[in-house]
């Protein structure tokens, strides 16, 4: 609080003061009071009225300098009403009531969300599980009657499947959780696992399918690694051209000894428009907007590479290819990091 912004403020008080100093001189001027009797008066009146506002400025000063203080330190402004001591003046204390009630009321609200998404959450997961298992059932019996038909419906019955798992890691991209295990594990075991989990739809679309990746361990979630791996493989499919559909696997090091695990295809690629947007949450882009994408696949193994460590890449060239890596650095489980390049 600045002295000149407390004149400013209490401007009409001063001149309320003023005007009875006036006053009360004039008063003793006409009872015939001396000259310096007068001068002795305003001195005194002018004394008391600077005390007064200097007291009064000063208290206030340290309350709001220490209040503006932590609001300037604390990321989480809301939490100040706890760090706040009640003051000795009337309006602070009106000012530090009203925080506490409005901190209260916040908790309470917060509380009743946190135990209805809390509840619709488990929900949701609950769901989940129980419907992947008619799911797998139907895919079992399909798999007992071989056939073009039974392939195609195959197809069907795990694009539904990864929907519904697209659905359970975007609640645990969404909410703050550990339910992830880190570990060593194989980059070849789990692209290949990967693969043969979607290879009735590589087949059914005449996909030919390469992996170059050598006997490399990376730090990771084997089981998120491999739904983000499967969204990468599920829009190569949807966006695949008429013809020599090929997918690849392999693996690189960046300047700083990261392994970069990168997932290309020769389908309809990326408009450079479009490029630095794909990993935002609904973006659809041109090519989405042709085949009504939801714009969430490729924004939830962001969320996903985000908690684990890891940094998710896109580059792309329209009309010629699609090129998604994934690196596993030794970074912040922090820091999410996101970047496009049209080369």
């Amino acid at each position: 609080m600045r002295p000149g912004k407390y004149i400013k403020d209490h401007i009409y008080h001063i001149l309320l003061w003023t005007a009875g100093i006036l006053l009360a001189d004039g008063t003793v001027y006409l009872f015939g009071g001396s000259s310096v009797f007068l001068v002795f008066l305003t001195v005194i009146l002018a004394g008391a009225c600077g005390a007064v506002f200097y007291y009064d400025f000063s208290r206030k000063r340290r309350f709001y300098d220490d209040l503006l203080g932590k609001l300037e330190r604390l990321e989480e402004k809301y939490l100040v009403a706890e760090m706040m001591k009640e003051p000795g003046f009337l309006e602070g204390k009106i000012l530090y009531h009203s925080y506490v009630d409005i901190l209260k009321s916040m908790n309470d609200a917060i509380g009743r969300h946190e135990r209805v998404s809390g509840e619709f959450r488990r929900y949701v997961e609950t769901w989940i599980h129980q419907v992947k298992l008619p799911i797998a059932s139907a895919k079992l019996i399909l798999h007992n009657n071989p056939g073009e038909t039974g392939r195609r419906l195959k197809e069907q019955l795990s694009r539904i499947e990864n929907d519904v798992e697209q659905v359970l890691y975007y609640i645990r991209s969404e909410v703050p959780q550990n339910d992830y295990s880190i570990s060593s594990c194989s980059l070849r075991e789990i692209v290949e696992d990967t693969v043969r989990e979607n290879k009735d739809s590589l087949i059914l679309n005449q996909f030919s399918v390469s992996v170059d990746v050598g006997e490399q361990y990376v730090y990771t979630d084997r089981k998120w690694l491999a739904f983000m791996l499967g969204q990468i493989i599920s829009n190569s499919v949807k966006y695949c051209r008429e013809e020599q559909r090929k997918i690849r696997f392999f693996t690189e090091e960046d300047a700083e000894g990261n392994v970069i695990l990168w997932t290309e295809d020769n389908g309809w690629g990326i408009d450079s428009a479009d490029l630095p947007r794909i990993f935002e949450k609904s973006f659809t882009g041109k090519n989405g907007r042709r085949l009504s994408s939801t714009g969430m696949g490729l924004y939830i193994c962001s969320r996903l590479c985000g908690e684990l460590g890891h940094r998710i890449t896109a580059r792309s060239e329209a009309g010629e290819y699609t090129r998604i890596g994934i690196t596993f650095g030794t970074g912040s489980a922090e820091k999410s990091g996101r970047e496009t390049d049209g080369k």
